[in-house]
């Protein structure tokens, strides 16, 4: 599966998961702007405990305000990003694109 992990040293990335395995993650300097290197694990949670991990990220980030309007409230990342323990949204490229098609795409008949 694929997704973007919100706020990750202050970027939005994309990135491959398979949800409960663990899996680790680098990014250079060249293609991320710093090295960002993601070590942990993405699960599946309820609606909840998503919504806090989201609010959480945008008081700290407040730049990161427009990932409030994610619906599908399903994945998590705990781990490290850069040796620092962190959770952080997850959303699947499946849940941004009906996101992005419900919001912004307009179809008149």
């Amino acid at each position: 599966m694929k997704g973007f992990i919100y706020n990750a040293e202050g970027l939005s990335l994309p990135i491959e998961f398979a949800p409960g395995v663990p899996f680790k993650f680098e990014c250079s300097e060249e293609d991320c702007g710093k090295r960002v290197v993601i070590e942990g694990v993405v699960v599946e949670v309820d609606s909840d405990e998503f919504t806090r991990v989201l609010e959480r990220t945008v008081e700290t980030s407040p730049d990161f305000k427009k990932i409030l309007e994610i619906t599908a409230r399903r994945y998590v990342f705990r781990g490290k990003v850069n040796g620092k323990e962190v959770e952080l949204p997850v959303e699947s490229f499946e849940d941004f694109a009906k996101r992005f098609l419900d919001e912004v795409l307009v179809l008149k008949g």
